[in-house]
């Protein structure tokens, strides 16, 4: 994965100096958070001697990036440069990252006489003037509207003004010193680095490789398993040696991946990192893969998109395109903090046709359910949003974000997944809102697609898993009267064959349709469903849900809605073919998403010529 993301890198940067410059610096205008520039000026008199001339604003904007040449330094202490963003106070900015940056930075043994010079001098005016300086900073920044402050300076000189970045030497405070950050960990005191020795990622003897290489903020050099040779850290090179190229590639890339590649999944987020498999091409596809203009097409047109998660820009179906000449990592992280970095989940080497394995499978379950409508429209489009409604990250239910992950890496990396686990998540998530009287038709009629696009992709691990998963593909699905009742009733069965293997199963599935009959006529005419409350909160079990057949007609008969005759005879027939309850060995979490499956698929099972009889008495 580190080697896809310095390969990413390389393609994306030149070779010149300032190309590499411009990777270690950061944008200060943030998005537009700090549209505010205020310059500290200074003005070389006739004399030749540096003095202080005064504070301007100026509009920010993306565009000063080269010129300001900002980089963040340590939260207690100054910046790489004299350029900061204000925080707390401008006062108290000015002294941190101004003043005092000024006062320590000609000591670096990286400058030559006349820079170390040029910075004293300016440090000299800035500790005379400081007082006018910081008076005249709150009286601009008092007439400032909303939005946040940076904080930098400007040198005249002949009549010429300079930025920071226009003054080259300012440079090299950005250049040796995030060197240094490679060899050097102020935590340990400890420099870690080797000559002549070879890379880890380009696998070349280079001049130089260091060990504290860490703008992967996942890697470190101070836990078990990190750090070679124990706890010797100034031998953690001998770990992880990386090259300045090649730590600058990574650092390219890792900016690439964050403005391009970074995409949302069901509340969680993740990188997509491509890796390029044969080298023909290699220009056009990673070209491709990062063009935004075509993804942004697709977010307009984001009905006509066929995509499998919430994101509108999502990139996974376009990536089913590139026939196996690259495979990709799906990189599942969090980042509480800009410089806390946690990976909650990897999948890697994923090839275009393992994608389009997925995608085919939800076709197939689109289609399969293609005759649940409304206004003549599809009710489910399959994606991982159905996945998501048995693993929340919720108040009510908890946080289910690890079992989610791991459930998405099974699928991605087509590992079997347990079925008998998959239905206690069902029936917990399901529970909860038959208890609480809520709406659960659509939840279970997504956890009963999902079983099948698992099905279709051959992951579930259970013991009534079939090979044969052909489903007739309906454009409606209707019973029209009596006679045709049970060959329909079969024909769903054998749709679905995979679930409904055993006469117990389709037994239980036509009480659950009873049932919902039963709760239907209760509630029209009694604006109540006493009769809910011996489904046990769906914790049945084989002797409570083999016993419902005659209280649901008994109470049907009380209320002269007995309409349901061919339903009962069928569900008798298979009753008597699954023998003894006590027998039928299957989970109660099983029995009961199948009976509550029956509940919510039950309008299906009316009989439309009944329904307008039934009407008209």
């Amino acid at each position: 994965m580190i080697n896809a993301i310095a390969e990413l890198g390389q393609f994306n940067q030149g070779q010149d100096s300032n190309s590499k410059l411009d990777i270690w610096l950061e944008d200060s205008y943030h998005q537009k958070n700090y549209p505010h520039l205020l310059l500290i000026e200074f003005i070389k008199n006739e004399k030749g001697k540096w003095q202080f001339s005064g504070v301007s604003y100026r509009e920010h904007s993306a565009q000063l990036k080269g010129k300001l040449l900002y980089k963040r330094g340590s939260s207690r202490g100054s910046d790489k440069t004299p350029t900061c963003k204000v925080a707390k106070g401008i006062e108290s900015s000015f002294q941190q990252k101004i003043v005092n940056w000024f006062s320590g930075a000609s000591s670096k043994d990286f400058l030559n006489d006349k820079e170390r010079l040029f910075i004293q001098e300016i440090s000299n005016v800035i500790t005379e003037k400081s007082l006018v300086i910081k008076e005249l900073l709150v009286e601009k920044q008092n007439t400032l509207s909303k939005g946040g402050v940076v904080l930098s300076c400007t040198f005249n000189q002949g009549g010429n003004d300079f930025f920071v970045g226009e003054k080259t030497f300012f440079s090299k405070f950005i250049i040796e010193e995030s060197k240094a950050d490679y060899m050097y960990s102020k935590t340990f005191n400890k420099y870690s680095c080797a000559k002549n020795k070879v890379c880890s990622i380009c696998q070349k003897n280079q001049e130089e490789v260091y060990g504290y290489f860490t703008s992967l903020k996942f890697y470190t050099v101070d836990k078990p398993g990190m750090v070679s040779g124990g706890f010797q850290q100034d031998k953690s090179w001998k770990n992880y040696p990386v090259c300045l190229n090649c730590a600058l590639n990574i650092e390219k890339g890792i900016q690439v991946i964050e403005a391009k590649l970074d995409f949302q999944f069901y509340g969680l987020k993740y990188y997509f990192i491509p890796k390029l498999l044969l080298r023909q091409n290699k220009e056009d596809i990673i070209n491709d893969i990062l063009n935004l203009e075509m993804r942004k097409e697709q977010k307009v047109n984001a009905k006509l998109k066929k995509r499998i998660t919430n994101d509108e820009g999502e990139i996974l179906e376009y990536a089913t395109n590139y026939n196996n000449q690259i495979a990709f990592t799906l990189l599942f992280y969090d980042k509480p903090q800009k410089v806390v970095f946690r990976i909650l989940a990897s999948i890697e080497e994923l090839l275009p046709s393992t994608l389009s394995k997925l995608f085919n499978a939800k076709d197939y379950v689109d289609n399969a359910f293609a005759f649940m409508k409304k206004d003549n429209q599809p009710l489910f489009n399959f994606n991982f949003g159905f996945l998501r409604t048995f693993f929340p990250n919720n108040k009510v239910e908890g946080n289910f974000n690890k079992a989610f992950l791991e459930m998405v890496q099974k699928i991605f990396s087509s590992s079997y997944i347990s079925y008998s686990y998959l239905l206690k998540h069902y029936m917990k998530h399901l529970r909860y809102s038959f208890v609480h009287d809520q709406f659960f038709w659509h939840d279970t009629i997504k956890g009963f697609i999902l079983l099948n696009f698992l099905r279709k992709l051959h992951l579930l691990d259970s013991s009534t898993r079939k090979e044969n998963m052909d489903i007739q593909f309906f454009t409606t699905f209707s019973i029209t009267s009596k006679n045709e009742f049970e060959e329909k009733v079969q024909l769903f069965f054998r749709s679905f064959d995979s679930f409904f293997s055993q006469d117990s199963h389709k037994a239980i599935f036509l009480l659950g349709v009873l049932t919902q009959f039963l709760l239907n006529v209760q509630k029209r005419e009694r604006q109540a469903t006493p009769f809910r409350s011996r489904l046990k909160g769906l914790k049945m079990d084989s002797r409570d849900i083999a016993t419902l057949l005659p209280q649901l007609i008994e109470k049907l008969e009380q209320y002269r809605a007995n309409y349901y005759t061919s339903l009962e005879e069928l569900i008798s027939k298979h009753l008597l073919s699954a023998g003894d309850y006590r027998q039928w060995n299957i989970a109660v979490d099983e029995m009961n998403y199948i009976f509550a499956l029956g509940m919510n698929l039950s309008k299906h099972f009316k009989i439309q010529s009944e329904i307008k009889e039934n009407k008209n008495e």
